[in-house]
């Protein structure tokens, strides 16, 4: 079988973790699995992008885990250990779930904690897919769910398995995530807000400029929202990333560039840093890629 790292038929971030797993071991990984990054736009509502995490991996027989990240190379973990960097949490909680015996992961996450795709939930779901694929393979899809449910929010896992869109449609239009540079480290209670039956992505949109104003916010996240919806997005609202504080716009295709540029304007005129965004097209669920 043709190491997935060699294989120019498929995207360049699902060759680079094997390709470095190989580089940093000598040897191919066993598989590679990946999990989608999730925007959870309103109750009931959660979208799959294509950003998310990749894990490479093999079994071993010695007991021990071993973790690496491309991110941050000068950071491996070898558990059981006191001593656990932040990134690898999420995989550490899932490995002391599922006592995998022993396994070595080398993983990549495309976007920084906070930026409104849940990357830690993604590193976590397909780290666990990785383990229990490796180690635990009659384990299960629901049970590794429910394990995963323990150190993330249920609702983000389910969507990350299931892809997509989880709850309401939202035909045509595109998702814009601002990326609002803000962390904070104290938490956010949301309010208590139902959801309507959409029957039209205008409806939708209000939807989520309605809950927006029904949410105590950041002063950035309201500046975002204004402009977006000044720019004609069909509605906005923040959305809470730990420790990030970004937003979603909702538009159709035509208004997406004018939706960025009007935020990026607004905050430029208000002296802030300037934001970061991604458009996001609904994307496939956690799975096993190669292996």
């Amino acid at each position: 079988m043709i190491d997935l790292a060699d294989r120019p038929d498929v995207s360049p971030e699902l060759r680079l973790v094997p390709h470095a797993f190989r580089e940093a071991y000598g040897r191919s990984a066993e598989g590679v699995w990946y999990a989608p990054g999730v925007v959870s736009v309103l109750p009931g509502l959660s979208v799959c992008g294509r950003w998310g995490a990749i894990v490479a991996g093999e079994r071993r027989d010695d007991g021990i885990v071993e973790l690496a990240s491309i991110n941050k190379p000068a950071e491996p973990v070898v558990l059981p250990s006191d001593d656990v960097p932040s990134w690898a949490k999420p995989v550490v909680q899932v490995a002391e779930r599922l006592q995998p015996g022993g396994a070595t992961l080398l993983c990549s996450v495309d976007l920084p904690a906070g930026s409104g795709l849940s990357s830690q939930t993604a590193l976590a779901c397909a780290a666990a897919l990785a383990l229990r694929d490796l180690c635990h393979p009659s384990m299960p899809l629901g049970h590794l769910v429910d394990v995963l449910a323990q150190s993330q929010p249920q609702s983000r896992v389910e969507a990350a398995f299931a892809g997509y869109e989880v709850g309401v449609d939202i035909a045509g239009a595109r998702l814009l995530i601002v990326d609002t540079r803000v962390r904070r480290d104290t938490p956010v209670r949301l309010t208590d807000y139902s959801i309507r039956q959409h029957g039209s992505v205008e409806q939708l949109g209000q939807d989520l400029t309605d809950f927006h104003r029904a949410q105590e916010t950041e002063t950035e996240q309201d500046i975002a929202v204004a402009a977006a919806l000044k720019a004609g997005a069909l509605g906005a609202t923040m959305l809470v990333d730990d420790p990030g504080r970004p937003v979603v716009a909702l538009a159709t295709p035509d208004r997406v560039a004018a939706v960025r540029a009007y935020v990026s304007g607004a905050f430029r005129r208000e002296t802030l840093t300037a934001p970061r965004y991604l458009t996001i097209r609904p994307s496939p669920g956690a799975r096993r890629v190669t292996g």
